[in-house]
């Protein structure tokens, strides 16, 4: 029985990095990051915790470089802006354990579940964008216009997608909300 668990965790995996990578293929308007491309690897991590989590957000990153997605200048910033901040979308798992007792059957309040919801969103979406921008001034610091600080540019530049991105996903995390029981608990067998 363990190992039928073990392959339901495997391929949720790569059904929810799948699935990321197909939501991030929807054109977004240059500027605002309008996407809920992350919500998959969220909903992952609140349903099979920490290490699924981080592995699915891992190969949706995996995926993003094979399909030519990816931006890359150097080995390092590959590392950076995709395989190590795309894991640490996985870091809402911290928040599986208090989800699954907040969906047990015997809990019928939404409030503490949208509550998780929202703050393992916030906590993912935080520390990849941390990532993105040491990534950002170190990398596209050249960029910045005449005068600006390299640090000034990233943050503005990764602040907007940080907000715009992560602020939609917790509106859709909300809409979400009558179907966490469906989507994020796990039924023990």
């Amino acid at each position: 029985m363990q190992n039928n668990k073990r392959l339901q965790v495997l391929i949720e995996i790569a059904l929810f990095a799948a699935l990321a990578m197909i939501l991030d293929f929807i054109p977004t308007p240059k500027g605002f990051k309008i996407t809920v491309k992350m919500l998959p690897i969220i909903i992952l991590a609140l349903r099979r915790g920490l290490w699924p989590g981080i592995m699915g957000g891992l190969l949706w990153s995996i995926l993003q470089i094979v399909l030519g997605e990816a931006d890359i200048i150097s080995p390092v910033q590959v590392f950076l802006d995709y395989l190590f901040s795309f894991s640490l979308i996985g870091m809402a798992g911290l928040f599986q354990p208090a989800m699954q007792r907040a969906l047990a059957p015997k809990n019928h309040k939404m409030g503490k579940p949208i509550g998780l919801a929202v703050s393992a969103t916030l906590v993912g979406s935080f520390l990849r964008y941390c990532i993105h921008f040491i990534s950002g001034f170190v990398y596209y610091g050249q960029y910045a216009p005449e005068g600006q600080s390299p640090y000034l540019y990233s943050f503005l530049f990764n602040g907007t997608d940080f907000l715009f991105e992560t602020a939609t996903c917790i509106v859709v995390m909300i809409i979400l909300a009558g179907f966490y029981n469906t989507l994020i608990r796990v039924k023990e067998n």
